[in-house]
């Protein structure tokens, strides 16, 4: 079972969603419901951005005419795969750290020369980027331009649901935090995957000890996925 946020998957349009890939049945379940703000949506500006650091694809969704004007010397960096996809679609350059986190976001901006950043994000976002990127001596601008909240009906048939599958994986913290209450006890005797660093130290807080693919992507999951599986 896979617990993901709206942003991470807007396909999924709040719905859930049965698959199969490589021999796993998964069942998505959008936990987190996106909540735009369109005071603060309107109020973005990208001028005289050097770098615009886009945290999610949901940011696109709300923000593609604004970054369609972007001019040719503003480097789009989009946190994975999936967002640079939706960014190259509006006919944008876009460049993808090598670990598909904030802390990769960091690292490949510690190499580039300083300047102007614009990060696009959601309002539940941590201050890392902004904290590193300021300190190494870039200008930081952050909009969180959405908030996540939980899916009161989704969250509850995951927490049904947890009872019945093999494994658990949690997209982001705030799918965890969404079902924490109902299914941490649970959790500890099932196998769960987190997808990235933070995810995963936010689960070992609380006695969980899970799986953490190399690539923070679907891909990653399935791979690891099959590891377990091969190592049992």
């Amino acid at each position: 079972m896979l617990l993901n946020d709206e942003d991470l998957n807007p396909q999924a349009s709040g719905k859930i969603k049965p698959i199969s890939l490589s021999g796993f049945d998964i069942i998505q379940i959008p936990v987190i419901n996106v909540i735009p703000n369109e005071e603060l949506i309107n109020k973005v500006s990208l001028n005289d951005a050097n770098y615009v650091i886009i945290m999610s694809s949901v940011v696109v969704r709300y923000l593609s005419e604004k970054l369609k004007q972007l001019g040719s010397s503003t480097l789009v960096i989009g946190v994975g795969p999936r967002t640079c996809d939706e960014v190259q679609k509006l006919g944008l350059r876009c460049e993808v750290p090598r670990e598909f986190s904030s802390h990769g976001i960091v690292e490949l901006m510690s190499k580039l020369p300083r300047g102007k950043v614009v990060v696009l994000r959601s309002s539940r976002g941590s201050d890392y980027i902004r904290n590193e990127l300021g300190r190494i001596g870039h200008e930081v601008i952050e909009y969180g331009i959405y908030d996540l909240r939980p899916d009161p009906i989704n969250v509850g048939v995951a927490c049904r649901l947890i009872n019945y599958v093999d494994y658990v994986v949690f997209m982001s913290p705030m799918t965890y935090e969404a079902v924490r209450e109902c299914a941490r006890e649970t959790l500890k005797g099932r196998a769960v995957v987190a997808i990235g660093r933070v995810t995963a130290d936010r689960l070992r807080e609380d006695g969980i000890n899970p799986l953490m693919p190399s690539e923070y992507t679907l891909n990653g999951v399935l791979r690891v996925l099959i590891e377990s599986l091969n190592d049992y």
